[in-house]
């Protein structure tokens, strides 16, 4: 039933977000996207009559980081704070139900998590944070911990204020992002530069080419994996030597299931993988670990709870020397 079109604000849509799981909600109007890229503009690509553009976000819990820093379970990062969060479930979930909302008013709304915007721009756009040097968007409340849905509306709605706010700072705390990224993806003087919503953002010119395709490949060679899976290779040779730029996990992951099913399915050689499994049966395709974004996540919240820049917990990020593969 299609309720008034008079009656929907801003903090209805903020409430009923809140309400439905989302930890963080902002909305941009249309007009900060002027300027952007005409496939990065949700206007061009989503929806033709869009007034406002809805983000919300879901946290990544800390304790996801802990068997990458740690060597213990090493696929929580990939599952939890990755391919369940942003590509499989809970923000999929979260965008439809925010947007079921909003045409319950008589407003049309359209959920996204593909392509034809930008998440972290429309994140700064929103009012949500800053964008760091590494590309991730930070947030007062969680620094790079939390993955964003979209949903656009032809609702016009009140816009948050954007965030004034200097999370990232990389001079003073030594550009940890770029030393500590084991594949020196992030690199220190190459930059991009963009106007968004009438400011000036600037972030690392960031090689996908070394940032994906190596985290994955590093898994090979954890301890805590049987090496009679089939791996990548197998799967798709587009993966040797690098990923084309704007490939993304969920344009793989939904491309080649025709190729893995053909593919025989993982051994069951013990609990060790029975993540690994899971991924398998889901996503219908063997699945590799992410390494937990060494230098672009763990480098930062730590850099970010020190100052305290973000909320601290009751005990530091890493409490040991650093584990390596």
């Amino acid at each position: 039933m299609v309720r008034s079109m008079q009656k929907l604000t801003a903090e209805d849509v903020k409430k009923f977000a809140i309400e439905a799981g989302a930890d963080l909600v902002g909305i941009a109007s249309i007009d900060r996207f002027d300027g952007a890229p005409p496939h990065l503009h949700p206007a061009k690509t989503i929806l033709s009559t869009a007034k406002s553009v809805v983000v919300v976000a879901k946290r990544i819990p800390r304790g996801c980081f802990r068997g990458n820093l740690e060597g213990t379970n090493f696929t929580t990062y990939t599952y939890y704070g990755y391919v369940l969060q942003q590509h499989r479930y809970y923000m999929h979930k979260l965008d439809y139900e925010v947007a079921c909302f909003i045409e319950r008013h008589g407003w049309e709304a359209v959920p996204n998590q593909t392509s034809g915007a930008h998440f972290r721009i429309a994140a700064f756009a929103a009012g949500l944070g800053q964008i760091g040097w590494h590309q991730l968007l930070l947030t007062p409340q969680f620094g790079p911990r939390q993955r964003f849905g979209l949903i656009v509306t032809e609702a016009k709605l009140e816009p948050d204020p954007l965030f004034e706010g200097k999370l990232c700072d990389p001079e003073d705390c030594g550009y940890r992002c770029v030393a500590e990224c084991p594949n020196g993806a992030v690199p220190k003087t190459r930059k991009i530069t963009v106007n968004v919503a009438g400011k000036t953002l600037e972030f690392s010119d960031l090689n996908l080419e070394r940032c994906l395709p190596n985290c994955i490949a590093i898994t090979k060679h954890s301890p805590f994996m049987v090496k009679d899976l089939p791996g990548i290779d197998e799967v798709n040779p587009r993966w040797r030597g690098g990923m084309p730029l704007a490939f993304s996990l969920y344009a793989f992951s939904t491309n080649q299931v025709a190729i893995a099913r053909g593919s025989p399915p993982p051994p069951t050689s013990g609990g060790i993988v029975d993540c690994y499994h899971m991924l398998y049966r889901q996503f219908a395709l063997p699945f590799m670990v992410f390494r937990g974004s060494t230098g672009c996540m763990e480098a930062c919240i730590e850099y970010l709870e020190e100052k305290g820049k973000i909320p601290r917990y009751q005990y530091p990020l890493r409490r040991r020397e650093k584990w390596k593969l």
